[in-house]
């Protein structure tokens, strides 16, 4: 045996695996207006991960109202959702 027979190879450091951006991260960007199909989906997305209605408002950053509208969707408490997301994001834009 030969002294290179017992060094061990050297590899280069692993690089880091590319992190998904959080539901707040995509939220937070100033990308502009959102589409509500997209938020609904991450709604009910996150909804399925265990997150309770007003810790996905607030990761999303929409109304409580909102995402309670879309866990419940009851005739009782129908309001006129997209005006009241597209109202939101109106005002989420412009405080940025």
């Amino acid at each position: 045996m030969t002294d290179a027979d017992l060094t061990p190879a050297v590899e280069t450091a692993p690089e880091k695996p590319a992190r998904k951006k959080s539901a707040k991260a995509a939220a937070a960007e100033p990308s502009g207006k959102r589409d509500w199909k997209v938020v609904v989906a991450d709604i009910r997305r996150l909804r399925e991960e265990g997150l309770t209605v007003p810790a996905i408002a607030d990761q999303l950053d929409v109304p409580y109202v909102l995402v309670n509208q879309v866990m419940v969707q009851s005739y009782k408490m129908s309001i006129d959702t997209i005006s009241v997301f597209e109202r939101h994001e109106e005002n989420r834009l412009a405080a940025e």
